[in-house]
């Protein structure tokens, strides 16, 4: 069977808490869901396929049809469906924006070289032409100072001093966001092992009963995920699915109900 690939631009309307679910005998109880390889946040795609899921079903109902030909029937949750597998292929979304504090500006909007060249290079893979998620021109950062766009005195991002150099491509689509910062994959890293903590509690007649930290990745950052989708699929099912995600807000991850994982979707391709 072939297949048409689109990308997706998530932005973090609130923080968010994708779990692990592994075990941690550190500070933090709850950690994020985090790549095997260089060990940034990111969305298992298991867990973005649900989170959809959990949206399409009450977009479209349970017993559409065009639930179960998208992501398979649920026979945990409905024993009576019958089993299959969806046709659409969901990818896991990669990080490509952080937000960092700053002393000159709210906040800026990190990135660096080597998450824009990632998925790139998977667009690349799946068959997207002419896909291009970095919005800058060829820029050799260094080690230790992030690069801007404007000439801001004494700006600092955290605690490193940033330089001007940072220039948009004319006529791309930037999909980063205002005030960009490129860091080194070093510092980058460095801003992404630290993530906030929040402490959560369990209260039982105003007595604590139970107190843990959880990790969250924080509102406006930024992950980009592809959706392989069969080349006979119905145009409209197609175009439904791009115009509900991209004209409601999705929750992705636990805590819905206090206003974790809240997002935005815009398709990219």
């Amino acid at each position: 069977m072939k297949y048409k690939t689109d990308a997706y631009l998530i932005t973090c309307l609130t923080n968010m808490h994708v779990g692990s679910g592994e075990a941690n005998y550190g500070v933090i109880d709850n950690l994020v869901q985090r790549d095997t390889n260089h060990e940034l946040p990111i969305i298992h795609s298991s867990s973005l396929k649900g989170a959809l899921r959990e949206f399409f079903k009450d977009e479209w109902g349970e017993n559409d049809d065009k639930l179960n030909f998208v992501f398979g029937a649920d026979t945990i949750r409905n024993s009576s469906a019958k089993s299959g597998v969806g046709k659409f292929k969901f990818f896991e979304a990669n990080l490509v924006v952080l937000p960092v504090r700053s002393n000159a500006k709210p906040f800026f909007r990190a990135t660096s070289p080597f998450l824009l060249e990632e998925v790139n290079s998977k667009a690349t893979n799946l068959g997207l032409i002419n896909f291009d998620i970095n919005p800058f021109g060829n820029v050799a950062n260094s080690k230790g100072v992030p690069i801007i766009i404007e000439e801001l005195k004494n700006c600092l991002l955290e605690d490193f001093p940033t330089i001007k150099g940072l220039s948009l491509k004319p006529g791309i689509d930037n999909s980063i966001g205002d005030n960009p910062a490129l860091f080194h994959v070093d510092d980058f890293k460095s801003l992404a092992k630290h993530l906030p903590v929040i402490a959560r509690n369990q209260l039982e007649n105003g007595e604590s009963k139970n107190l843990w930290y959880e990790e969250v990745v924080p509102r406006e950052s930024r992950f980009v995920f592809f959706v392989s989708k069969p080349e006979n699929t119905n145009t409209a099912l197609s175009s439904d699915f791009d115009v509900k995600i991209q004209n409601n807000v999705v929750q992705i991850g636990g805590n819905a109900s206090i206003g974790y994982g809240f997002t935005k979707i815009k398709k990219l391709s």
